[in-house]
């Protein structure tokens, strides 16, 4: 069973999906994988304004409600470490030319060193311009080698749904 991080992003790509249901499924009932939470996503998902609607739906309930079953009973702990790790990342992301500043990145930055510490397998994100650009993917692989911590591997939404077979 692989375990696995959504990026914030992605919680909004399965609410828009038309294999919602399907998704839900292959997660909650037939556990083809265990996604865990981090308080930094759920933050951020309640940060979504609270007069949007998608179908009549409220969409920030709609995403919070999504979170909370999909990662249920596994949240991931804060530790001092991954912010250390984060900052590492940030420190070698700017060293080889890097472009984005702290305030773009050092939540991409902490998603991956939590990812990286709790040993999870998949980290799904869409967000290709900083979270997965070469250099913070560049940054990471250094500083986990540096630490002798495994990166865990990296996919898009649609790489992610094929993960679940559907």
């Amino acid at each position: 069973m692989k375990r696995v991080l959504l990026d914030t992003n992605i919680y909004g790509l399965i609410v828009k999906d038309n294999d919602r249901a399907k998704i839900r499924n292959k997660i909650e009932k037939e556990r083809a994988v265990v996604v865990y939470g981090l308080p930094l996503i759920r933050r951020e998902l309640r940060s979504t304004p609270k007069n949007i609607r998608i179908d009549g739906i409220n969409l920030r309930n709609d995403l919070l409600v999504l979170y909370d079953k999909l990662t249920e009973n596994h949240l991931l702990k804060f530790l001092n470490e991954a912010e250390e790790l984060a900052e590492s990342y940030f420190y070698i992301y700017k060293e080889i030319g890097g472009f984005a500043s702290r305030d773009e990145i050092v939540k991409d930055f902490c998603i991956i060193a939590y990812a990286s510490l709790n040993l999870l397998d998949i980290v799904v994100s869409d967000d290709s311009r900083t979270m997965f650009s070469e250099k913070a993917t560049k940054s990471y692989s250094i500083a986990n080698q540096i630490k002798k911590i495994r990166l865990p591997r990296f996919v898009n939404y649609e790489e992610f749904k094929r993960e679940l077979k559907l």
